[in-house]
């Protein structure tokens, strides 16, 4: 480390509402001059035989909050930044002493920063170890995330046992897939939005992943079809060349805000029940209003099935149901407060009752969730 070998990689965590960049995960690379580049399991796995990892986990952080300062230094705009915690990590008692210490060092906030630890740390530890570690970083103003969830044999009860804020699935799941496959997936989205818990799917190689992903309201996602993990430089070129632009802080939190929306339950926010079914026959959208026409940044397969009848009866016909239709959102939009809003509406031959609430605004934006039954 004190020969500058060890290296951090990052790798963006993109939101799949906005299109941006939410996060960076920093990774440990060894450049080694003799060896060249050393896969993480060479060296990790025997750090952590020698309980030595803690050295190495608290340099990866020593050299994110580098990169942080310097960004803060020139006023660029930069992710908040994930780092790992192993198992052997929450041995250490001064632990947090040592976190705290470095971001204070180069002037970074601790909600700059979230912690990964891993469901098979959970298992190395006894409950009330934790939940102590869990509340001490809640406390010091970090998020806590749990890592490879589903890898372990107690996955529902780590949930149960312990208050975490993100949930990060490993989209290898999905690859070793039967039909039943999806379904479980939309179920564990669907548990972690009605326990308040954000979800993260990683290993995306594909944009049908992608839009898989987006289309069950999985919040953030991170895999090769954005970019490998790379260093600095590389990253921010890698980023450029693919147009992928960061989340400011405000549109972090007005993000944030939108991917709590259960897009899964047709219903939500608008009853207490909960009916996936419905989400095949009742129309829900999710629209941005930036002052001009509104932009849709999520519509359910009943929005689509719609926009395709509306399509088999001319370009010109779904146009002017479509301006209608929007033009009545924005009209309801615009005296939206946060309470729920619901009006008839008639639409060349269709009818039906909308609902709509605005769900986050952010100076210049704002953001709805409707449905509506049609007929």
């Amino acid at each position: 480390m004190d020969k500058g070998w060890i290296k951090v990689y990052y790798q963006p965590i993109v939101d799949t509402f906005s299109s941006k960049i939410s996060t960076y995960e920093a990774l440990a690379r060894w450049i080694d001059p003799k060896y060249g580049f050393l896969n993480p399991g060479e060296f990790i796995e025997v750090l952590e035989r020698g309980h030595l990892i803690h050295k190495l986990d608290l340099h990866i952080l020593d050299l994110v909050c580098q990169d942080l300062e310097e960004a803060m230094q020139k006023g660029e705009t930069y992710p908040m930044v994930s780092v790992n915690l192993s198992r052997y990590d929450l041995e250490l008692p001064d632990l947090h002493e040592r976190i705290n210490n470095i971001l204070v060092s180069h002037g970074v906030k601790s909600s700059q920063i979230r912690i990964e630890i891993t469901e098979s740390a959970l298992l190395s530890n006894t409950e009330a170890v934790i939940k102590e570690h869990i509340s001490r970083f809640h406390e010091d103003g970090y998020q806590v995330w749990l890592d490879d969830f589903g890898s372990g044999f107690s996955s529902l009860n780590n949930l149960q046992n312990f208050d975490f804020d993100l949930l990060k699935i490993d989209m290898a799941f999905l690859r070793h897939a039967n039909e039943k496959t999806p379904t479980i997936l939309m179920d564990v989205i669907d548990m972690a939005k009605r326990l308040g818990i954000e979800t993260l799917s990683e290993g995306v190689e594909t944009k049908d992943e992608y839009d898989f992903l987006h289309s069950i309201g999985c919040v953030l996602a991170q895999g090769f079809y954005f970019s490998q993990p790379l260093p600095k430089d590389k990253i921010t070129a890698k980023r450029k060349e693919r147009g992928l632009e960061f989340e400011s802080l405000a549109e972090h939190a007005f993000y944030k805000k939108i991917g709590q929306i259960n897009v899964l339950n047709a219903l939500y926010p608008f009853s207490g029940k909960n009916d996936q079914d419905l989400a095949e026959t009742v129309p829900v959208m999710l629209l941005l209003d930036k002052g001009g026409d509104l932009e849709p940044i999520y519509s359910n397969k009943a929005v689509q099935n719609w926009c395709q009848s509306l399509r088999l009866r001319g370009a010109g016909f779904e146009f002017d149901c479509r301006r209608e239709f929007l033009t009545l959102v924005k009209q309801l939009g615009e005296t939206a407060d946060g309470e729920i809003i619901e009006e008839n509406f008639r639409i060349k031959d269709y009818a039906g009752r909308l609902r709509l609430q605005l769900v986050a605004e952010m100076p210049g934006q704002r953001a709805y969730v409707i449905n509506t039954n049609m007929a």
